[in-house]
């Protein structure tokens, strides 16, 4: 009965989620969307000739822009695609909450918000960056199963996934912690994804589109760009990524520091109460309009977006200084609490991936035009660690119970 009652809540969610994408887009059609019902009749329909073409003269994205533009035109198949994509990211993840399976069904309307997923288009937005991330989540979670098919489905899946690029570092990075950790039995499967994300950060690097793109990029967003060196491209980055995820925060992480203070205080853990309580005070501090840290820190950034340069001076570096050492908090707190070793660090270091994969955007001059939708690899890993912290914490709850 248990089993039934979680289903039903998955595919519900699923369909909810789903149609939310669709209703979106009858709100807003806009950006890419409306492109891409031009460009199939320009190419007559044809989607895959599409991707080719867009691999040459725009984007490496091969298969996701042939899916883009199907599904631009198709958009009842859309909703279908979008149902079973969440019901396989649900399926993915439901093994990290065995306690819980219903969890995750709940926690994606806040970790992957539908409405940070409409500045090109409800459904361009979906397809380019959450239906590869939920292939990509099932994949990376079902590799090594027992059956035969399963595993060719997972391969397909991964295949799609990485040819968005952001996607391809996370997964990358992912399977090169796997590959170090991994039994002997799993360490060919994982040898082989591993080699797979190799090639999709391959295919966005030698890709001709690629390099067009960037050029006119330049022009459009960030003239400055190109004078910039590397060490000022990441400056430039870690200020945005630290000022959107800290100062101005999103509610996936509000939530996720939410449920490591409460960790920390069930484990009565002082240090780490005090570390995340720190960070979250500040955060809904600048919520409420306070003066605080994060007001200075977010101006800082605002200044370094306006001016287009990253300036190795006191202010700036000072700014990077703090982001970093909040961040540092964040990840001390876990390494306090999280009681297994192996999980403690899997967990940190899923959190640095995910950042990390953030990152990326210092290297495009879209630093300051892509939005929400480049923090996926970090909703993904807040995501699995909430999900994974809740989880303890019911297991514990229970078990204290019984006592």
């Amino acid at each position: 009965m248990k089993a039934k009652k979680t289903k039903v809540i998955l595919f519900l969610s699923a369909f909810f989620y789903a149609i939310q994408f669709y209703m979106n887009n009858k709100i807003t059609p806009v950006g890419d969307q409306i492109a891409f019902l031009k460009y199939a009749k320009e190419f007559k329909f044809d989607y895959f000739l599409f991707g080719l073409d867009r691999y040459l003269t725009w984007s490496s994205r091969l298969l996701i822009e042939s899916a883009t533009l199907f599904f631009s035109v198709h958009e009842k198949f859309f909703i279908l695609a979008a149902f079973c994509a969440t019901i396989l990211l649900l399926i993915g993840t439901v093994k990290l909450v065995p306690t819980l399976p219903w969890l995750p069904a709940l926690l994606i309307f806040i970790f992957f918000p539908a409405t940070e997923f409409l500045s090109a288009g409800s459904i361009p937005t979906y397809i380019n960056y959450l239906f590869p991330a939920s292939l990509l989540i099932f994949s990376l979670f079902q590799k090594n199963s027992n059956k035969n098919w399963m595993r060719v489905v997972c391969v397909i899946f991964f295949s799609f996934a990485v040819m968005q690029e952001q996607l391809a570092v996370y997964a990358f990075l992912w399977l090169g912690f796997e590959l170090f950790v991994s039994k002997k039995a799993n360490r060919m499967t994982n040898g082989i994804y591993f080699l797979l994300s190799v090639l999709g950060i391959l295919s966005a690097k030698l890709s001709p589109g690629n390099g067009v793109r960037f050029a006119k990029e330049v022009v459009t967003w960030f003239p400055n760009f190109p004078n910039l060196n590397i060490f000022q491209k990441v400056g430039l980055g870690f200020l945005e990524t630290g000022d959107k995820m800290l100062s101005i925060s999103f509610s996936f992480v509000i939530l996720f520091l939410i449920v490591l203070l409460i960790y920390s205080v069930h484990k009565k853990n002082i240090i780490a109460i005090s570390l995340s309580g720190f960070v979250l005070f500040n955060i809904f501090s600048q919520k409420f309009g306070w003066n605080n840290l994060f007001g200075t820190l977010s101006g800082i950034s605002k200044v370094a977006r306006e001016s287009g340069t990253f300036s190795f001076n006191i202010t700036y570096l000072g700014a990077v200084a703090f982001y970093g050492v909040l961040l540092l908090m964040i990840l001390y707190s876990m390494w306090l609490v999280i009681p297994d070793m192996r999980e403690r660090v899997w967990l940190i270091y899923l959190f640095v991936i995910g950042f990390a994969s953030r990152m990326l955007i210092s290297l495009s001059p879209t630093l300051y035009a892509s939005n929400t939708r480049t923090f996926l690899p970090l909703m993904i890993s807040l995501f699995i660690i909430t999900c994974k912290l809740l989880d303890d914490l019911y297991i514990q709850y229970t078990n204290q119970k019984k006592v």
